[in-house]
């Protein structure tokens, strides 16, 4: 029998062996040996938590009622909260590359101790995401449990190593933020989503490291931005703003903007500060709202802009003026994304519709379309970049929808996976306008 060379290695090289596993993989190894039976417990790559696809499944399961759907939903939600402390208990490892935790609702009176664990383990990334995607009954129950992130946990859990840090559905307000600005040096990477009790923020300070900045579904109403190092922004609050001040963002090429901000951005390009903010964009992402339906006319040219996405609210029968008026603003793109999702609108009335682009994209060599449905507007709309792109080579079909974007990566394999099929047969009734020198896919 040959000699067994990895159990005869210090448990020190063997953790760091395990650490280029994960979590799941490093604990099967659990049973090779009785030596290796807690080594696991050494692991110090990145702890991942996902409850996303149990929660998927049981949203999806049409055979099973609401109420036991409910039962199913408490007794996965206590298993997973069991199972993360076990795991959480059982770690030795001093440090560890990082934490991720994702389940619905999460668990407030558990929140504090997750962030000692986190600065125990001087974690690089942590990511905290308790957004809820069950069904309906919870609805009320959920928003009435928030894991608040107070200044003073914060205060006393010092996160220095930290360089990515994501929270979602956790409540943290500009006094939290300031303190992980100011006491994470190596931070370059800050997602806060879906906080109750942000209003006011100001991102500022010499030396910052931030690169990417993602503020979503906050109540956001004052912001202030002094970043030179920034390169992405990422803003979608449905609050009305009162004061939106980017003071200094000299190294920002990419940039998505929802909401109210949206609105104001798409309608006001003639404004120095918006044009000013534009026009040093090389990625643009507009998210359009369903009762923004007008046409924009006579807007400024935006030639620095290559990759272009449009999300936009859709339903059959809806004309697509507004994002057709805002193609012509941005003649020199490579990239192009249409991303449709269903609106909460009513289905209206199909009546012909002319999209009237008259705007060529000489430069345009790959469309990608999300959320296609076959609809006479979305086909129209299509046909007429079709023709205003001689240089098009690639259309990309995407069966993910628009409103997916942001779940986990096994939760959008999934989706692509169920919808690929159907996709299929929606893109068969496209293929009669695509020009025969472009390549037509569904991913």
């Amino acid at each position: 029998m040959g000699k067994d060379i990895i159990s005869s290695m210090p448990n020190e090289i063997i953790a760091m062996i395990l650490t280029l596993l994960t979590l799941k993989e490093a604990v099967r190894t659990s049973i090779l040996s009785r030596r290796w039976k807690n080594l696991w417990t050494f692991f110090s790559g990145f702890l991942t938590f996902d409850n996303s696809m149990k929660t998927l499944h049981m949203y999806r399961d049409r055979k099973t009622s609401k109420r036991k759907k409910c039962i199913q939903f408490v007794n996965e939600w206590e298993k997973f909260m069991s199972n993360l402390e076990r795991v959480l208990r059982s770690i030795t490892s001093p440090s560890l590359q990082g934490l991720r935790i994702c389940i619905d609702m999460g668990n407030p009176q558990k929140l504090a101790d997750l962030i000692k664990f986190a600065a125990d383990k001087s974690v690089q990334v942590l990511d905290l995401d308790f957004s809820y995607n069950f069904i309906s009954p919870f609805i009320g129950i959920s928003d009435s449990i928030r894991n608040v992130l107070s200044p003073a946990l914060v205060q006393m859990q010092p996160l220095r190593n930290l360089r990515v840090l994501r929270l979602a559905a956790v409540d943290v307000d500009d006094e939290v933020i300031h303190y992980f600005l100011a006491s994470c040096p190596f931070l370059e990477i800050l997602v806060i989503k879906e906080s109750r009790i942000l209003e006011h923020l100001r991102v500022w300070g010499h030396g910052l490291r931030l690169k990417h900045l993602e503020l979503v579904e906050c109540k956001i109403s004052h912001i202030e931005i002094y970043a030179e190092n920034l390169v992405t922004f990422r803003f979608n609050c449905f609050q009305k703003i009162e004061n939106f001040n980017l003071e200094w963002i000299p190294s920002l090429t990419e940039a998505s903007f929802g909401g109210q901000y949206s609105c104001y951005l798409q309608s006001n390009m003639h404004d120095i500060v918006v044009h000013q903010l534009l026009s040093q964009l090389l990625v643009l992402n507009l998210e359009l709202r369903a009762f923004d339906l007008t046409f924009l006319e006579d807007l400024p040219m935006f030639t620095n802009v290559k990759h272009l996405e449009l999300t936009i609210p859709h339903v059959c029968g809806m004309e697509l003026d507004r994002p057709i008026s805002l193609l012509t603003a941005f003649p020199s793109i490579c990239l192009l994304k249409l991303k449709f999702y269903r609106s909460r609108l009513g289905a209206l009335p199909v009546q012909p519709w002319v999209a009237n682009l008259e705007c060529e994209f000489p430069k345009l060599r790959e469309l990608e379309v999300s959320g296609y449905r076959r609809d006479p507007s979305q086909i129209e709309m299509l046909t007429s970049i079709f023709e205003n792109a001689p240089n098009l080579k690639k259309i990309a079909v995407d069966p993910l929808s628009a409103i997916h974007v942001h779940r986990s990566n096994d939760v959008k394999d999934w989706i692509r996976e169920s919808n690929h099929e159907t996709t299929l047969w929606f893109v068969d009734g496209l293929k009669q306008y695509v020009p025969p020198h472009v390549e037509l896919f569904v991913l």
